[in-house]
C-alpha cells in the first residue's frame, strides 16, 4: 500500500470572512472565508475579484494566490475539501469523491454561482471531469491542469517508475535513517518539510531550481500522518478507475494542459483529447507536474484564454 499512497500524494479542497488588497498590480479585492457542511464541517475557501462569472479550484493549499491573475472580470474561488488545507479534518468514512462533490456544491452554493467554469489540477483534474460528467448543468468550461491520466492502468505504475527514477535516492535513505532515528518525533511540521524535500523536485522538469510554492505543511492536515490516511480511504473510491468510455458524455469545451515534463506520460494524458471535439490538449515546454508555477506566463496566459471563451493558440485536437 505505502507505493500506491505515495502515488497518490505525489498527485494530487458563510460563516465568517476577512478582506486583504491583492499585491498584483491589477488590484481587486481578495476575501477569505468559511462555510459549513451538511454534516457539520468547516470549510476554507477564497475569493479574488468580482464578475458574472464565476471559475472554481478545488485545493485552495496548492495554489495559493498563483491563479489571482486570471481574477480580471471574473470570481476566482479557491477552496479546500474536508480533511485538506485549511479546511476542517474529515472522518476517514467521508473521505470519498461523492463527499468531495457534496463540499464543491456546498461551497458553489456559499458564493451563490448556479454555474461554473473549474480548473482542476493533477488529482483534481480527472475528479473534476467527473463532477462535470454528474452535472452537466453546473459546469461551463473545464481546464483539467496537469491532470492524472484518464485511466489508472498503466499510468499509475508509470507514474511510480518516472518520480522513482528522478528521486534522490542518497537523500531518501538519509531521510529514512532520520526517521529510524526518532528524530521527527513529536514534530509532524517538521516531518511534513522533510518528506517534501525529497517528493518534490521529482515533480519538477528542472528540480535543481525549483520554483516557491504554497507552505502545504503549515496545515496540520498535510502532515504525514493525517495525508497518509487521507489518500489511502481516497484512493479506495478511486482505485482501477477508466474513463475513456465516458469522455463522450462531457461536451462541454475542455482544456488539458500537459507538462512536457510531467511524470505521467504524455500518451496517458491525450486519451482526455483523443477523438473529442470539445476537448484540446495544451503542451507547456519545461514544466513538469507544475506548469502554473514552472511557466506561469504562458500557462496562466493559455488559462485566462480559453476561459474567455477561446482556444490557446498552441492547443491542438487529437483524431
Amino acid at each position: 500500500m505505502r507505493p500506491i499512497i505515495f502515488f497518490i500524494l505525489s498527485f494530487i479542497a458563510a460563516a465568517c470572512s476577512s478582506e486583504q488588497r491583492n499585491e498584483n498590480p491589477t488590484e481587486f479585492t481578495v476575501s477569505e472565508h468559511t462555510v459549513e457542511t451538511d454534516d457539520g464541517i468547516t470549510l476554507y475557501y477564497r475569493i479574488a475579484g468580482e464578475g458574472d462569472d464565476t471559475v472554481m479550484v478545488p485545493f485552495a493549499l496548492y495554489h495559493g494566490q498563483r491563479l489571482d491573475s486570471l481574477a480580471k472580470g471574473r470570481r476566482i474561488v479557491t477552496y479546500d475539501p474536508r480533511g485538506r488545507g485549511a479546511s476542517d479534518a474529515a472522518p476517514l468514512d467521508t473521505v470519498t469523491l461523492d463527499y468531495m462533490y457534496r463540499d464543491f456544491d456546498t461551497v458553489r452554493n456559499a458564493v451563490g454561482a448556479e454555474k461554473v467554469a473549474i480548473i482542476g489540477w493533477s488529482g483534481g483534474g480527472m475528479e473534476m471531469f467527473v463532477y462535470a460528467m454528474r452535472n452537466p448543468d453546473r459546469v461551463t468550461r473545464l481546464i483539467q491542469l496537469a491532470p492524472i491520466a484518464a485511466r489508472f492502468d498503466p499510468y499509475g505504475p508509470m507514474f511510480m517508475e518516472d518520480r522513482d527514477r528522478r528521486t534522490d535516492q542518497a537523500a531518501r535513505q538519509a531521510f529514512r535513517e532520520r526517521v529510524a532515528a526518532g528524530e521527527f518525533d513529536g514534530d509532524p511540521e517538521a516531518h511534513c518539510r522533510a518528506v517534501e524535500l525529497i517528493t518534490n523536485p521529482p515533480l519538477f522538469a528542472d528540480p535543481d531550481n525549483l520554483p516557491e510554492t504554497p507552505d502545504v505543511c503549515q496545515f496540520s492536515n498535510e502532515h504525514p500522518d493525517n495525508i497518509g490516511a487521507y489518500f489511502g480511504k481516497l484512493f479506495e473510491s478511486i482505485i482501477g478507475y477508466d474513463w475513456r468510455e465516458s469522455l463522450d458524455e462531457v461536451s462541454i469545451p475542455r482544456l488539458i494542459i500537459h507538462g512536457q515534463q510531467d511524470n505521467i506520460p504524455l500518451e496517458g494524458n491525450e486519451e482526455w483529447v483523443r477523438g473529442q471535439a470539445h476537448a484540446r490538449l495544451l503542451v507547456i515546454e519545461g514544466a513538469g507536474h507544475w506548469p502554473h508555477y514552472e511557466q506561469p506566463e504562458e500557462t496562466l496566459k493559455a488559462m485566462d484564454a480559453f476561459l474567455d471563451g477561446e482556444w490557446p493558440e498552441a492547443a491542438v485536437e487529437i483524431p
